[in-house]
């Protein structure tokens, strides 16, 4: 039964059911996966304890209803449970759907990220302003075994089709859901690297780290003490030739 309606809720809604192509341009590797079935798990523990919820509410008020023999208001809940059974029903389609619509592409120049049910986003984020990667993880989501990795940028762009940020200040894409969160953080800081030369932030960073460390270093000492001792030498001999 499911396999036919979404077909039809997937033809009606216009979302796409394969996986999206990588990034335009040459690339040297590419992977394309899904969220973990896990998390599909968890969606939809999530979907039932809230659906359980509702309906305990609707079924409190029709005994309550009945039991004070309030037949309009038992009309009403009962509309109100009906209602609440087709959101529930519906609730149900687009946890599955989101879920079936949602893949990655990880590239070793961008991230792709699609995501969506009723409105699909398409997002890529180039690694060039890259500033942060972070693997999340909650207790439910720990006991489904399963994370998330959000990866920052900096503001001025670097998301592209079907962007979102917080205008301009940065941008963030999630890639939720997965087993291997840490692999696959490790992999984009190995990308990272191979793109900037040098991983997070500005490359001349490190350009000038090196040049503190030189100018910090023994050797610099070593001749600062030589030039000290020249120094206190030519004081000597001036004070004799005074004297």
């Amino acid at each position: 039964m499911y396999a036919p309606l979404r077909r039809l809720v997937l033809s009606v809604l216009r979302a796409p059911g394969e996986a999206p192509d990588p990034p335009s341009g040459s690339h040297a590797s590419v992977q394309v996966f899904r969220a973990s079935p896990r998390y599909l798990r968890y969606r939809l523990l999530v979907w039932a304890i809230v659906s359980a919820l509702v309906l305990g509410a609707v079924g409190i008020a029709l005994a309550g209803t009945a039991l004070a023999q309030e037949w309009v208001a038992l009309a009403l809940v009962a509309l109100a449970g009906m209602l609440a059974a087709c959101a529930i029903f519906l609730a149900y389609f687009v946890v599955r759907i989101e879920y079936e619509v949602r893949y990655y592409v990880v590239t070793d120049r961008s991230l792709r990220v699609r995501e969506g049910a009723w409105t699909v986003r398409e997002m890529t984020l180039t690694y060039a302003n890259v500033q942060n990667l972070r693997v999340t993880q909650g207790p439910l989501q720990r006991l489904f075994g399963f994370s998330n990795l959000r990866v920052d940028t900096a503001g001025g762009g670097g998301v592209q089709a079907g962007q979102h940020g917080d205008g301009g200040r940065g941008h963030s894409v999630t890639v939720a859901g997965v087993e291997n969160a840490v692999e696959l953080r490790d992999l984009v800081l190995a990308h990272l690297r191979t793109h900037n030369g040098t991983g997070l932030g500005d490359p001349d960073d490190e350009r000038a780290a090196a040049r503190g460390q030189a100018f910090g270093g023994p050797r610099v000492a070593e001749a600062l003490r030589a030039v000290a001792a020249e120094a206190r030498g030519l004081a000597a001999a001036a004070r004799s030739r005074v004297g």
